[in-house]
């Protein structure tokens, strides 16, 4: 009779295909968790196939049970079924869809056969009577005293302990197996060590390789060894120095891990076939409780992080996707978690005004959530605020400065020019061809002076409104070679470019005017030069993002209002013209700078700037 086929899976695509493989067989579908734990236990022989996401997967079986598990490979729940050994069989979705109806057939057969044993075992089984007799216990053949395995007690004990580990296998070794000498050789980095370090074997010596292709116990006093001389005297050489008799390898995920070296017996006799069976079974339980202590290691330093991040990080939490709109979470943090988990990337928000946290937020795909870091950002909001009113008050000074310097001059002309006039019309009228007074000449050259101080007005008129457009300015990409060529060509003034086309996304405007500021100063604090003899350079600095130019512009007394000479610590600013003093706010708005330096001819003016922020 051909064993019950079941099969459990959320997915009805999946579901479908693998009935289709097993047509015309109507397997069992189970609904309730209680139906299909009942079935499981009952005996007879069955086939359960299973999908690792569902939760009936965890349901207990019965020893007629032969389970095959169906998931993603490399999946965390997949590979500790595999670790667990949980199924019969593990095979992929795409496998499951192609070769089922094969694999189900061999375990079929397989359990098919298991239940006929048990039932053979049953019915075989002769029932014990109501009253034996107690008999005293035969003497073990050969005289030897019966084993003691209680030294699995406190190596299970001690699994998180690897050096106490080794010592409970190694009395294990001299108690039960009767030899008076236990090395544990494991793999370090390119060769194999002794577990006191005493001894070392290169990972290319012939033994280790001779391991790694035969793994079974080696018996010195049996062993024929290879038939090339030349790998079997180095090994037999090396066991020797050893003082080894019994070589146990030790494997893990089907690579050599080590071996486990047994001297003489104590008794001096040979390793009869019952103490290599031991042997074997004491590698065997070795390998398993390493591999469960190494677990227990990376179990113990994750342990640590956790404790380590409640104490330092102790905000962090870990939210699902429904609980990233929970109320009771702020705004600022339900932002930025949804921003990292629709982002599938860790998302820093700084601390700045509005936001009263500092968040840090990143994707934890096992739950299908985020991560999320969030600290109250109030005193550094604060900082930030004070910075800016700092700022702006120092900004506010310096303009009130340049203003007063700027309105002075042109305000003592006039109120000169209103003095004379005044004074002219007090006196009473000269004789006809009479010769006018000396102070009516004063009073022509202060109306001629007037003219050009009422100038100096209407200019510094037309820069108040630039402080208007510094306030919203408009980014477009530009060819700063071209831009500067064109004003330094205007003005007489020598370049050293160089021939490629260096964009840059500012504001064209504004760079105009701040440029034609820089030159019109320096043009008027040199009166009889103007701006000829200057030489322009460009240059940049910087890839990407972070690319910057650097304008210098050297010549013979360069003189900037503003920037030179350097105020002395305690006195008032020479904040000169307005013009200045908006190009290097402007220069300060595309992250730059003005300033003055020694250069080959004297002092130079340098200038920096960048993309428009």
């Amino acid at each position: 009779m051909p064993a019950s086929l079941i099969l459990t899976t959320p997915d009805p695509g999946l579901e479908a295909a693998w009935k289709n493989q097993l047509h015309p067989r109507e397997p069992a579908v189970f609904a309730r968790p209680a139906d299909l734990q009942r079935d499981l236990l009952r005996p007879g022989s069955r086939v359960w196939i299973t999908d690792i996401n569902d939760p009936r997967t965890r349901l207990a079986c019965g020893t007629g049970t032969l389970v095959i598990l169906v998931g993603q490979p490399h999946s965390l729940p997949y590979e500790q079924a595999r670790q667990n050994r949980a199924a019969r069989l593990f095979l992929s979705y795409d496998e499951s869809r192609s070769r089922l109806a094969e694999s189900v057939s061999l375990l079929e057969e397989i359990a098919d056969k298991n239940s006929q044993l048990q039932t053979t075992l049953e019915r075989s089984r002769a029932s014990a009577a109501p009253f034996a007799m107690r008999e005293p216990a035969p003497a073990p053949a050969g005289g030897e005293p019966v084993e003691s395995w209680d030294f699995l007690e406190s190596a299970l004990t001690h699994l998180g302990d690897r050096t106490r580990l080794l010592d409970e296998f190694r009395r294990a070794g001299r108690y039960i197996l009767k030899s008076g000498k236990v090395l544990f050789f494991f793999r370090k980095f390119d060769a194999f060590v002794s577990d006191d370090e005493a001894h070392r074997l290169d990972a290319g010596h012939p033994l280790s390789l001779w391991l790694e292709e035969h793994p079974a116990a080696l018996d010195v006093a049996q062993w024929a060894g290879p038939e090339d001389p030349a790998i079997d005297a180095p090994i037999r050489q090396q066991l020797h120095s050893w003082g080894a008799k019994l070589l146990i390898p030790l494997h893990a995920s089907g690579q050599l891990l080590g071996w486990m070296a047994l001297g003489p017996r104590a008794d001096g006799a040979s390793y009869r076939e019952s103490d290599k069976f031991r042997a074997v079974l004491h590698g065997r339980l070795l390998e398993r409780c390493l591999e469960r202590s190494v677990q227990l290691e990376e179990l113990a330093r994750a342990e640590t992080a956790t404790a380590l991040r409640a104490k330092y990080l102790s905000g962090s939490r870990v939210l699902s996707r429904a609980e990233i709109a929970s109320m009771d979470l702020p705004v600022e943090v339900r932002a930025v978690a949804s921003e990292a988990l629709h982002a599938q990337k860790a998302i820093t928000q700084p601390a700045r005004p509005p936001h009263r946290f500092r968040v840090t937020a990143g994707p934890a795909p096992e739950i299908d959530g985020v991560w999320v870091q969030w600290e109250e950002s109030a005193p550094e909001i604060e900082r930030i605020r004070a910075e800016h009113e700092q700022h702006r008050r120092a900004l506010f000074k310096n303009l009130g400065l340049t203003l007063s310097h700027e309105l002075s001059n042109p305000l003592v002309s006039l109120v000169t020019f209103a003095q004379l006039l005044a004074r002219s019309q007090s006196r009473p009228p000269m004789p006809t061809g009479s010769t006018p007074p000396a102070d009516g000449a004063a009073a022509i050259a202060s109306e001629v002076s007037l003219a050009t101080e009422v100038q100096k007005l209407q200019r510094l008129a037309e820069h108040a409104t630039v402080l208007g457009e510094i306030a919203s300015p408009v980014a477009q990409s530009v060819d700063l070679n071209a831009l500067l060529t064109e004003l330094a060509v205007a003005r007489g003034i020598t370049t050293r470019f160089s021939e490629e086309q260096l964009v840059f996304s500012v504001d064209p405007v504004l760079v105009r005017f701040a440029f034609n500021a820089i030159f019109e100063a320096l043009g008027a604090n040199r009166p009889d030069e103007g701006t000829k003899d200057l030489l322009l350079t460009l240059r940049t600095a910087g890839t990407d993002g972070l690319r910057t130019a650097i304008v210098t512009i050297e010549g013979k007394r360069l003189e900037l209002d503003g920037i030179l000479p350097l105020p002395a610590p305690g006195s008032t600013p020479n904040e000169g013209r307005l013009s200045v003093f908006l190009a290097r706010e402007i220069l300060r708005l595309h992250g730059g700078t003005l300033q003055a330096g020694p250069g080959i001819k004297g002092t130079d003016i340098q200038i920096s700037f960048g993309s428009l922020r």
